[in-house]
This record gives C-alpha cells, sequence and structure tokens, in this order.
C-alpha cells in the first residue's frame, strides 16, 4: 500500500504559513508597542493582556462547536491587533485619568465591530461558508477583549504598579521648542476647522466627488411608456449626451467608486487558495468509442510519465467523448519554471496527437484550446417540473418566447449545460395529439405498428445454452431498405383497424435531443441554452422580463430560473453590498445610545465612505483583484474605522461636561490632543497587524485583498478623522462666533 495522494500537504503548507503569520504578527505588534512605550511593564500587560484573551476564547470555540480550520485559524491572526487596541485604549484612560470612564467608548467601538461581523452569516452560501467561522473567532475574542479591559487590565496595572514614565516628562518638559511645536499644531488645526467649518457646504461637495456618484451606471435607455420614461430617453437616454456629454459627466462625477466598478470590480473573479494544479480536458466527436478515448489519454500519460518534477497526475475518462487529467507537481518545482514549461510542452504533445480537441489551463494564466465547436451561449434558464414530458412541453413554449426575440437565433434543450454546441443529434416523433385523439389512437398503438417494418436489435426472448443465458434479439430486414421518406408515407394498420400513414398522425423531425434524463432534488430538469447578439446586460434584462412572465404561465410544481454564468465575482447577485446598510444601522444605534445623540452619530458614519475611497484606490493603483477577501475588508472597515471617531467624540463629550463654560473648538482640540496617541497607537498596530498576510512571493487570494483593503482604509480614515469629523461634528455658528469674540477681545 502506498499514499497515491495526500490532501493534508497543501493544508499542513497552509497552517505553518498561518502559524508562521501569527508568530510574526505577535512580534510586530510587541515590538512595536516597546518601541513607543519604552516601558517593560506595559510590555508584560499587553503579553498577559494577549495569553488571558486567548485562553479564554479557547474555553467558548469549545463551547460553541466552532471548527479550527485554515479561515478560522487565521481569524485568531486577524483579531489580535483588534484585541491589544482594547488594552491600549483602557491602558491610556487609566494612566491618565485614574478611572474607568473610558469603558463606555471601548465597548461601543468593539461592538461596532462585532455588529459588522455579523452581516456575514446572512451572505450568500458560497461566500458565508468560508467566512462563518472567522467571523465567529473574531466576534469571540472581541467580546472576550472587553472583559479582559474591564476587570484583568485595572488590576494588572495596579499589580505591577504602572505608572507614566516620569523621565518621559521631564525630558519632554526640558524641550520647550517641541512643546511649542505642540501649542502651534493645535493653533493651526484650529484655524483649519475654522476653514472648514466656514466652507463646510464645499468640504462636503468634495467629499462626495471624491467617493463619487453613480451616475456611470445609469442605462443608455429604458424600456416602456410614460412621461417621465419619455423624458429621459430624450434626455440623458440621447446620443448626444451619449457621446459628448456622458464621457465627461461620468469622469467628473464618478469618483473613485467610478475606477473602482469599472476598473477593478467588473475584472474581479471569485477565488479560492488552491494547490498549484495543471488541467488538460480531452473531447471527442460523436460517435467515438471508449476504447479510442481510453488511448489517447494513454499516450498522454506515457508522455508525463517521463518528468521526474510531477508528483502525480490522475486521469479520469467520464464517457467515449470526455475526458480529464490533473497535473500534481512536487513542492520545491510549485514555484518554480517548470509547470510553465510543461504546459507549454503538453500543449505542443496533444496538438501533435490530434483526433479531438484539447484544453490545457492553469497557473493563473491564459488557457489553450484547439477546440473549434461553436460555443452553445452564455445564456442559460433552468426548468423544473415533477413530470418529465409535460416540463419539455413547457420547455418547447419557453424556446418559442426566446426566439421571439430577433437577437436570439437557436435555443438548444439539454439535459445539462456545455460550453459547446453539442454535434448529436437524433430523429423524434412530433405527435399531432388533437388528430391521434380523434382517432382514438395513443402513442403504443402508433409504436406498434411501426416497430415490426423498421425496428432494430428488438429483444424478443432468451434461451438457455450451456454458457449461459442468451437473449434473442431482432432486426427488420425492411429497415436497411427504407428511409426516413419511406417511414412518414409507409401505410401502417394500427390496432388491427384502418390503415394510416405516419404524417397524418406524427412529423418525423431531427434535432438535438437530451441524451439522459436529469433530476435535481428529486425534480425532472432541463437546461436551456443560447446567445443573444448584442450588449451583455440588455441580454439579460431580456432573459429577466421573460422569466417573470412565463413563471406566470407555469403551473403549480413547474419552475425556471436563470442560470446565467459569470467569471467576475458578485455578479450574479450584489444584495451582499445592501447588507453593508445594516451595518451602518447597527453602528447608528450603538453610538446613538452611548453618546444620547442622533447628530453625533452620523458625523462618524460619513467617515466610513472617507476610508472607502481608500479601498477603492488602493485595488485601482495596485491591480489587486477584487475577492471574497476585498468584501471582507469592506465589512472590517465599517466596525474599524469608527473607533478613533468614538474615541474622539466621547473625550469630547466628557470635556464639556466637566468644563461647560469651555468652548466647543477648544474641548475639541483638547480631545484630540488627550486621544490622539491612543489612537495612533491602535491604528498603526492594526495595519502592523495586517502586514504578515501580504509576505510573500504571490498575492494570495482572499488574504492579500483582505489586508490591502483594510490597510488602504485605514490610512483614509485619518485623513476622514483629522478634516471631516470636526466639519461633520462641531457647529458652524458657535466657532465663528467664538473666533470673532476673540478677535474683538484681542482688539
Amino acid at each position: 500500500v502506498h499514499t497515491s495522494y495526500d490532501a493534508t500537504e497543501y493544508i499542513r503548507e497552509e497552517l505553518n504559513k498561518i502559524y508562521f503569520r501569527t508568530g510574526l504578527t505577535v512580534l510586530i505588534l510587541l515590538v512595536f508597542v516597546w518601541i513607543i512605550t519604552l516601558n517593560l511593564k506595559y510590555l508584560l500587560l499587553i503579553v498577559t493582556s494577549l495569553a488571558i484573551n486567548i485562553s479564554v476564547a479557547v474555553i467558548f470555540y469549545y463551547l460553541f462547536g466552532l471548527e479550527m480550520q485554515l479561515y478560522s485559524l487565521a481569524g485568531i491572526t486577524v483579531s489580535l491587533n483588534l484585541v491589544i487596541d482594547s488594552t491600549i485604549v483602557m491602558t491610556d484612560h487609566i494612566l491618565h485619568r485614574r478611572n474607568l470612564k473610558a469603558f463606555m467608548s471601548v465597548l461601543a467601538a468593539t461592538l461596532t465591530t462585532m455588529g459588522a461581523l455579523v452581516i456575514i452569516f446572512f451572505l450568500d452560501e458560497k461566500i458565508r461558508l468560508n467566512l462563518q467561522d472567522f467571523a465567529a473567532v473574531v466576534i469571540i475574542n472581541l467580546a472576550v477583549s472587553l472583559f479582559v479591559a474591564l476587570f484583568f487590565v485595572p488590576a494588572m496595572i495596579d499589580r505591577i504598579k504602572l505608572v507614566k514614565r516620569q523621565s518621559v516628562k521631564r525630558w519632554v518638559r526640558s524641550h520647550i521648542r517641541i512643546r511649542r511645536l505642540t501649542v502651534y499644531f493645535t493653533h493651526f488645526y484650529q484655524l483649519l476647522i475654522r476653514f472648514l467649518l466656514r466652507w463646510r457646504v464645499a468640504v462636503c461637495i468634495l467629499l462626495l466627488l471624491g467617493f463619487g456618484l453613480p451616475v456611470f451606471l445609469l442605462p443608455e435607455k429604458l424600456e416602456g411608456e410614460g412621461k417621465w420614461i419619455e423624458r429621459y430617453n430624450k434626455t440623458l437616454g440621447s446620443s448626444t449626451y451619449k457621446e459628448k456629454v456622458k464621457p465627461v459627466v461620468d469622469k467628473a462625477l464618478g469618483g473613485s467608486l467610478r475606477l473602482f466598478v469599472q476598473k477593478v470590480y467588473e475584472g474581479s473573479y471569485f477565488s479560492r487558495n488552491e494547490e498549484v494544479v495543471l488541467y488538460a480536458n480531452a473531447n471527442l466527436p460523436n460517435g467515438s468509442t471508449l476504447e479510442q478515448m481510453n488511448t489517447l489519454v494513454k499516450r498522454v500519460e506515457t508522455y508525463l510519465s517521463g518528468f521526474k518534477e510531477i508528483k502525480q497526475f490522475h486521469a479520469s475518462v467520464y464517457n467515449a467523448r470526455r475526458a480529464n487529467l490533473q497535473i500534481y507537481f512536487k513542492k520545491e518545482y510549485q514555484h518554480s519554471g517548470f509547470p510553465y514549461t510543461l504546459k507549454a510542452n503538453l500543449i505542443g504533445k496533444v496538438s501533435e496527437l490530434g483526433g479531438g480537441s484539447w484544453d490545457v489551463y492553469g497557473l493563473q494564466d491564459q488557457g489553450f484550446s484547439n477546440d473549434v465547436r461553436e460555443s452553445a451561449g452564455s445564456y442559460r434558464i433552468k426548468m423544473y417540473g415533477y413530470n418529465y414530458d409535460e416540463l419539455y412541453a413547457w420547455a418547447e413554449k419557453l424556446k418559442e418566447v426566446l426566439l421571439s426575440h430577433r437577437r436570439i437565433k437557436e435555443v438548444f434543450i439539454k439535459s445539462e449545460f456545455s460550453w459547446w454546441k453539442d454535434d448529436y443529434q437524433e430523429f423524434y416523433f412530433n405527435l399531432n395529439k388533437e388528430r391521434m385523439a380523434q382517432e382514438g389512437i395513443n402513442a403504443q398503438h402508433l409504436f406498434s405498428a411501426i416497430q415490426p417494418i423498421f425496428g432494430k436489435n428488438m429483444q424478443v426472448g432468451s434461451v438457455v445454452t450451456e454458457s449461459g443465458t442468451e437473449s434473442i434479439r431482432l432486426s427488420s430486414r425492411q429497415s436497411h431498405d427504407y428511409d426516413v421518406w419511406a417511414m412518414q408515407f409507409f401505410p401502417y394498420r394500427v390496432d388491427g383497424g384502418k390503415h394510416y400513414k405516419l404524417s397524418e398522425l406524427a412529423t418525423v423531425e431531427k434535432g438535438q435531443m437530451p441524451q439522459q434524463i436529469a433530476k435535481e432534488n428529486q425534480q425532472y430538469r432541463l437546461c436551456l441554452q443560447y446567445e443573444y447578439i448584442g450588449s451583455y446586460e440588455q441580454g439579460n434584462k431580456i432573459q429577466k422580463r421573460d422569466l417573470e412572465e412565463f413563471n406566470k404561465l407555469l403551473p403549480m410544481g413547474y419552475t425556471a430560473e436563470s442560470d446565467s454564468q459569470s467569471w467576475s465575482w458578485g455578479k450574479k447577485d450584489n444584495k451582499q453590498y445592501l447588507l453593508l446598510l445594516v451595518v451602518i444601522a447597527i453602528i447608528f444605534f450603538t453610538t446613538s445610545i452611548l453618546f444620547n445623540s442622533l447628530k453625533q452619530p452620523l458625523a462618524i458614519i460619513f467617515v466610513i465612505p472617507v476610508s472607502y475611497i481608500g479601498v477603492f484606490l488602493t485595488f485601482y493603483w495596485f491591480r489587486l483583484n477584487f475577492d471574497q477577501g476585498g468584501f471582507a475588508s469592506f465589512v472590517l472597515l465599517c466596525g474599524i474605522t469608527v473607533n478613533a471617531s468614538i474615541y474622539i467624540l466621547n473625550e469630547y463629550n466628557s470635556i464639556r461636561s466637566r468644563f461647560p463654560r469651555l468652548s466647543m473648538l477648544r474641548a475639541y482640540t483638547k480631545a484630540w490632543n488627550a486621544k490622539i496617541l491612543p489612537i495612533f497607537l491602535t491604528v498603526v498596530s492594526t495595519i502592523l497587524g495586517f502586514i504578515p498576510f501580504m509576505v510573500g512571493t504571490d498575492k494570495e487570494a482572499f488574504w492579500f485583498p483582505l489586508a490591502a483593503g483594510t490597510i488602504g482604509g485605514l490610512v483614509m480614515s485619518i485623513i476622514g478623522i483629522f478634516f471631516f469629523l470636526p466639519v461633520f461634528s462641531l457647529k458652524r455658528k458657535e466657532v465663528c462666533k467664538y473666533s470673532k469674540r476673540r478677535v474683538a477681545l484681542k482688539s
């Protein structure tokens, strides 16, 4: 017994990669904390908090029955920097204020992040299965971090007697220039806030244009009747607007959203982390035998056996017309140039073999195909029903509906979808049921009359011989002499009664028919496939409209639904982006409870689009693929970017309540100065925590887009907090009134 293929080798490599990332993340975070604080006790507090957090979280992993797989283990790594944030903010507040009032802001910030991750459980199954364990692990770690921040951190600070470094204070006081620099910066920031508030409308317009308006998504033309539709088609749907105005307006108003949608998202695809594999598919024409296909595949196997760099190859002969080979490489050659060399040589080899068509693909680059068959069509419809004959009759009616459009030339009805037109055709009877009912003839009577003359290979019985039971099969002698025309016009005596010609009761036609009867979820299934000549979006609209009208006609138990494939990730259903609105609602209600206000939560929410600008530009500038990891970065940023705003506004409200006579602008800048250091530490620690996911020669699917999107969004969120948060939070009249009063006092 020997191991032919061990799938755990790849999983083991991925686990080792996660362990390395986890260790590197912890090392980076601890080195960062040490460089910033230069305090061993502070470092000890961070290390023990992390250890307690993970230890307690493991208990909840067990209680909730979470599976420890690649995504959940990576979730632990991602959550490490988020857990440290709570500890840093709580520790900084205790050291400065000697109380636990910062816990409410930490609670709100953590709940917003947890609320953002909850929507993953409501996503489409294809996305949710990958991310649900990841989200569950992060949510548990964040929940545990709240109790660690409230109970463990204060006790640990008291136990190890952690205090602010007095030597650092004296060092700062001895350097008057640094103190003056801080004062100058505060004055500059106050002047900047006044300027931004005076031009608040212009600042909001600038933010709106930076994010982008979806004017580029407006349809070229609206179908239907009505006053507004007519006006739209005469203005935005006119040829003048589309040719001269639209290109300028789209670029001027589209902003970063247009760059992301048109340059990044349109070219994205759903991806998974997979082993390096080279694929080769063989196809033979209709009428081929299983032996011919087996011989063809054996020749390729013989060729591949000569390469010592190949770990193993699998050959699967599905039927006489279709076979597949999967080629796996040894670990040391997976990321070398050999797979690409073999791919080029294999293309040359299969081209020499001939006898059929080949597809060679893999290695994330352009594939090879010498298939000359026509495409079966990119538009697909599935039909389900409990009666096969009736289902096929409805499929024929739907085919007629589709063929009524001049841009659809042919529609194929098959048992399964295929990329190419099938050359398999057969003769079939199209029965005239109305005439047969009038004559009192059923299909069985008609076939019984035709079979003795045209039947072939008919089993009529069996005989017992010395070697066993042998079947007796008969073929009509006339069947070799008569053709299809004779079948239609030869008189038959049906059921011992009158003579009929087949042409009177049915027509014989030749065409493509399903080669097998397929069932799915205990329902019969038929697949309609066709090509639409024109815009892809227009073809989708026509298909959607036809299916809506046709489903109204179908009886109970029969359905017709679209199954149009798209290699682009998320094109089939964009409902996941609507769930981001649920995240924003969770953030709004959580922060409104904390601040006892409806205005301040809106100011926090308006910072989120600024971070999204960072995500858009990151994927556009660095030409990254947007996959599930990119969407996860959107979700994560909703919860992370609002944290800094929560800390600042919570401190601002606290200062206003303690010093009610203090001006709004002074209170805000004091809150900024008090919280900028912990905010800086948390943002930088989060960015550093994602760097290990970007380490490596390849831009790994999911993790690289997740890290790149999160880092880009966090960097941009700092700009949003610095420039836009005071614009949305402070009242223009009070700030301007205070500045005028100061000028009057000076004069």
